[in-house]
């Protein structure tokens, strides 16, 4: 095999390697992949609510001469299909219990249809955000969480924002979140350092009055976040609004994971519970801004849009001829609520709820925000993606579908995957190596009061102790080489790292080179435990090389010992 980093350790479809003649291979052990296991799809709720589609028409149409859902089977409206938006907002409302949080001058906030759009799931609805919302030359930079989720950064890249051009930038997570110091003196040092000036306004878009351009987009994954797993803090989540809200920032939240958190298992058996109740996720970071009403930078953009302006010179005379011209407003349709963009938005999917395959999701934010996503050029050519897809979706909503396989199948399922694979780690990896996992996804003062562990999403982020003397890159090759098991390096969560397009001699970034990121929905339950023996092993087998060599591991392929 060759000693270059094998393509595995990047890419989420990961091939097999080939086997040597008469070589006894193992099974491939996948924790790389954050699918979810076949055992979590609902095919059974999907094929009724197919059914339903395909052979009756909607309630309102009764009299209809067609034996089947028609407007599911046609294209849709930009927004997205109106009974999704209608029943997908009374279930968030449901599930999003107001919290006693609100700052006293903010207030609790219900969903409703006019905050909904759907889209064709978080990745794509992530670059619709970037073509409607952001201009290369105006936008100053994507200040992304890290670790990243590492599939985020080929699609800002995509939309002009690029490390190597000094358009994506990291920013740390601490004990809470993102460090909210070193996002605000990034942000300042932008907009202030080497006399760089600036465009007024957007250079090569043209976004008014349906659609607005950010100053900064700070991306991150607030809620058991990917990789790291740390959930944003009540606190924490209200001053990262009000930062966005002082520099004309749009935080971008993949809320992906909020319905798929549950208690800690100290151990798993077979008495556990087999249903599931989402313990009250915390609001959203959309929720926040809208509960603090317009800010300075949404009124401002007001009055631009609604300022009045001089009436065309008329053909007719006016007596004397001068008189004052009559004053009308730019957009005299327009009122503060429809120019109310806001400084968050929440991208919601169902890939994790039900099926990636279904390709639908949906976002949560100010009404204007909605409407203008939805004017993204893509979307106006036919409407909403997913039609179908989104009409399936409301049959699982309205009939409980989507509750009940949420609750008994899919909660109960990550939770019992998430303790056979923690049990494994502290066996193998935390006790005899020191190898260094969190416990629990909350921060702060959530997690001060109620001592009953919570966990969710798909991954957890393993630490590697610095006495190891090598890096999580060589152990995730000779992982793959000698055991045959895929595991995710800290180096591809890196904003800076290898996956970025940057020159060789770039020093500095955010760099993670002591961590795997391990994934515990794919794999069959016994495979997720032979994963981790398997890691252990090549753990152990790599330490006691590098102390008979003095610190040097041998590399992967077999190319010798190289200093570490």
């Amino acid at each position: 095999m060759s000693t270059s980093t094998p393509p595995a350790l990047s890419d989420p479809d990961v091939p097999t390697p080939l086997s040597q003649p008469g070589e006894n291979m193992k099974k491939q052990i996948n924790l790389l992949r954050g699918w979810p296991s076949p055992y979590l799809l609902p095919p059974s709720h999907l094929l009724s609510a197919t059914n339903l589609l395909l052979t009756s028409p909607p309630p309102d149409e009764p009299s209809s001469k067609f034996s089947f859902n028609v407007p599911a089977l046609q294209y849709g409206a930009d927004p997205g299909y109106l009974p999704l938006r209608h029943s997908l907002a009374a279930w968030l409302t449901q599930n999003y219990t107001a919290h006693e949080t609100y700052p006293s001058h903010g207030f609790p906030t219900l969903t409703t249809a006019e905050q909904i759009c759907i889209t064709g799931g978080a990745s794509q609805n992530l670059a619709n955000i970037l073509q409607g919302f952001t201009d290369p030359a105006y936008t100053r930079a994507v200040w992304a969480v890290s670790p990243c989720y590492f599939l985020a950064v080929p699609i800002f890249e995509d939309a002009g924002f690029a490390v190597g051009n000094g358009k994506l930038k990291g920013v740390r997570e601490d004990e809470e979140g993102v460090d909210l110091e070193e996002l605000e003196r990034g942000i300042l040092e932008v907009e202030m350092g080497g006399g760089k000036e600036w465009p007024g306004k957007p250079v090569y878009k043209t976004p008014g009055p349906d659609r607005k351009c950010y100053k900064h987009i700070i991306y991150l994954v607030a809620t058991s976040a990917n990789p790291s797993g740390i959930t944003t803090s009540l606190a924490r989540r209200h001053a990262l609004v009000q930062l966005a809200r002082k520099y004309d920032a749009l935080i971008i939240s993949d809320d992906v994971y909020d319905f798929l958190q549950w208690p800690v298992l100290p151990s798993f058996s077979p008495s556990s519970s087999k249903n599931l109740s989402l313990p009250t996720p915390l609001p959203r970071l959309s929720d926040i801004d809208i509960s603090l009403g317009p800010s300075l930078h949404d009124l401002s953009l007001s009055a631009h849009y609604t300022r009045s302006a001089p009436s065309p010179p008329s053909s007719i005379p006016n007596g004397d001829g001068d008189g004052d011209q009559e004053m009308q407003p730019l957009f005299p349709t327009r009122t503060i609520s429809s120019l109310h963009f806001g400084h968050a938005v929440s991208n919601g999917s169902f890939s994790k709820l039900l099926s990636p395959g279904l390709r639908t999701g949906w976002t949560h934010s100010t009404p204007a925000f909605a409407h203008g996503l939805s004017q993204t050029g893509s979307t106006r050519s036919g409407g909403a993606p997913s039609q179908f897809c989104a009409a399936l979706i409301h049959q699982l909503i309205q009939s409980g579908a989507l509750d009940k396989h949420l609750s008994e199948v899919v909660r109960p399922g990550l939770q019992k995957r998430h303790a056979l694979m923690m049990e494994a780690i502290k066996r193998e990896l935390v006790g005899p190596l020191g190898v260094r996992v969190i416990e629990d996804n909350r921060t702060g003062a959530e997690k001060e009061k109620n001592r009953e562990g919570l966990f969710g999403g798909y991954f957890l982020w393993l630490e590697l102790p610095e006495e190891m003397g090598f890096t999580a890159k060589e152990v995730a090759e000779r992982a793959l080489e000698e055991e045959r098991l895929v595991v995710s390096p800290g180096e591809n969560a890196e904003v800076s790292g290898e996956g970025v397009h940057v020159a060789k001699e770039e020093k500095g970034g955010i760099r993670f080179p002591r961590h795997l990121r391990v994934c515990f929905s794919w794999e069959e339950e016994e495979d997720l435990v032979e994963g981790v023996q398997r890691l252990g092993r090549v753990l152990r087998r790599t330490m006691e090389e590098a102390a008979k060599e003095g610190g040097k591991v041998k590399k992967a392929g077999g190319g010798g010992v190289e200093g570490v």
